[in-house]
């Protein structure tokens, strides 16, 4: 990228990050002055009608659905060039970018962050849309410590993806990923976000995935065939009814897994427990 491009309406200013389909950059608004976030295709991006076709579906999603630990999206440019998302811009710093700096969240942080992340999920899955890509990297702490659910770009009705997964797209991030996801056969619903934030949430309490690290396809393997890590044994001390959620978050079928209302629940009574603990220590 040599030069800042141009959309109607807005400066860009800074990129902020991005994909292989995509850039964000920080923006202003010339109508109101006020700042935003402006993502737009990549032009190298050798199949441009998928990607428009994801920003699309972004689009639909993110205006769609409201909630205080969503990303809020303000304007979208998607039937014609140039195409482009407008959302709110984040301050604060993503809970990746936390974890490096700290290796492992203590006990009443992540159940914070993690109940107001599953929240932002029950709301999707309400609204009948799976995000499809949640990890660490698209939690955002704003510096009040609220923690805002971004990047809608996989976000996906149960079955939608099935062309795209056919042809070998792999629509998502592979330490994250579902096992129904890892076979050539993929196909994944709302029961795959929930893998996906387990695997985050055991990031949060352990310092660590619950596979071990390896190429795509032994990942891609690993999550497929092979049992996660033992969180109580990484985690001494680690609540039992907090120990058994990671589980069925991570467990191999989906079925088996609770939905994100079950876990906002779960996720409540263990944030309350846990600063009571703290409050008496």
């Amino acid at each position: 990228m040599r030069a800042i491009p141009r959309i109607p309406g807005y400066e860009l200013v800074q990129c902020l990050g991005g994909g292989p389909l995509s850039w964000v950059f920080s923006a202003r608004d010339l109508a109101t002055d006020e700042p935003c976030a402006v993502k737009i295709l990549r032009p190298d991006w050798p199949d441009q009608a998928t990607a428009v076709k994801l920003l699309q579906r972004e689009a639909r999603v993110g205006l769609a659905v409201r909630h205080p630990h969503l990303v809020r999206f303000r304007q979208a440019h998607v039937t014609r060039p140039p195409y482009f998302l407008v959302m709110d811009l984040l301050e604060g710093e993503s809970l990746r970018g936390r974890l490096r700096r700290e290796y492992r969240l203590d006990l009443p942080t992540a159940l914070w962050v993690a109940r107001q992340t599953a929240e932002a999920l029950a709301a999707m899955h309400r609204a009948g849309f799976v995000h499809g890509d949640v990890k660490p990297d698209n939690v955002r702490l704003v510096d009040d410590g609220t923690a805002i659910l971004i990047d809608l770009g996989f976000a996906h009705r149960p079955g939608e993806n099935a062309l795209l997964l056919k042809k070998g797209y792999v629509l998502g991030t592979v330490d994250y990923l579902a096992p129904e996801l890892c076979t050539p056969e993929a196909s994944g619903g709302l029961e795959s976000d929930l893998f996906s934030f387990g695997v985050m949430l055991f990031e949060m309490l352990a310092g660590q995935l619950p596979y071990p690290p390896g190429t795509v396809e032994e990942t891609l393997r690993r999550h497929r065939d092979e049992r996660p890590a033992d969180i109580r044994r990484l985690v001494p001390g680690l609540p039992g009814s907090l120990a058994a959620l990671v589980e069925r978050l991570l467990a191999r079928q989906p079925a088996e897994r609770p939905r994100a209302a079950a876990v906002v629940q779960q996720l409540v009574a263990l944030e309350i427990a846990a600063l009571r603990r703290r409050r008496s220590a």
